[in-house]
């Protein structure tokens, strides 16, 4: 059966209504491991979670047309697994996952369009942020945003989460805080520190309802983000509010050092001593 067949299988399991599955040879193919070295990881991790390997194996025939063992592991499983593998092999399962959701979306029905789950987006994205090494804080941040897209609404406003607390042992800083540390001109040091991070491609911002700006952390940014304030209720609805990590100050630096445009501020910074 060639890689191409493997792939069929594991959609069309997914059309039928059964979970989709990833089986061990495309693990395998994904991450550039023996198939057989993918296996004995799966049995191991099988074990661990105390689950029976038998439910999991399947035959397939190889291109001599000799039976030969495999295992087909649903997603939760294939996360599990590659958990220990290098954060670049496991990014190319996840992305082969999501072409997997893509691929097994059924078409809607005409003149009825049913919205996706958003438990089950919520879990899958946040098990996804996760994978890629974004806390917990962060990953409610973006399975929360998933499901905005998604499904059209944000879970965590309507549970009462007001807000979440970054980890103490990390402290945050504001847009002033971090103007302010870098010795920006101005008598508007938030404004000139949200124009810097715009400035250095770490947030963005979309207008509300009032025509006020309201910035989001781009993908570069997001490591650097902690949300504060998921909840925080005005007439148009609920702003989300960030801090950020005092790291950040080191990326900006390094900007201001190398841009080749003029910085969003009347004059250059003071050095830093």
């Amino acid at each position: 059966m060639s890689h191409d067949s493997t792939q069929a299988i594991t959609i069309s399991s997914a059309l039928s209504g059964s979970a989709p599955t990833m089986s061990s040879r495309e693990i395998a193919e994904l991450t550039g491991k023996r198939h057989r070295d993918v296996m004995r990881d799966i049995r191991v991790m099988l074990g661990k979670v105390e689950e029976d390997e038998r439910k999991f194996a399947r035959i397939y025939q190889d291109r001599h047309g000799r039976d030969q063992q495999e295992y087909a592991l649903t997603q939760d499983l294939t996360y599990n697994l590659v958990l220990g593998y290098d954060p670049v092999l496991r990014l190319k399962v996840v992305r082969r996952w999501m072409e997997l959701e893509t691929s097994a979306e059924p078409a809607p029905k005409a003149k009825r369009t049913r919205k996706p789950s958003v438990t089950a987006i919520f879990k899958s994205r946040f098990a996804i942020a996760r994978l890629i090494g974004l806390d917990d804080n962060q990953s409610a941040i973006a399975a929360g945003r998933a499901c905005e897209k998604k499904c059209g609404e944000n879970p965590l406003p309507d549970m009462g989460l007001t807000y979440l607390e970054a980890p103490t042992q990390q402290r945050t800083m504001t847009a002033t805080d971090i103007a302010q540390a870098l010795n920006l001109p101005g008598k508007q040091p938030g404004m000139a520190g949200n124009n810097l991070m715009e400035a250095a491609g770490l947030q963005t911002f979309k207008r509300n309802k009032r025509n006020k700006k309201v910035w989001t952390p781009t993908e570069t940014g997001m490591p650097f983000a902690r949300l504060c304030d998921v909840g925080k209720e005005h007439s148009d609805g609920a702003v989300p509010t960030y801090q950020w990590l005092p790291s950040i100050l080191d990326v900006l630096r390094l900007h201001l050092a190398t841009a080749t445009e003029a910085p969003p501020f009347a004059k250059k910074p003071e050095p830093v001593s």
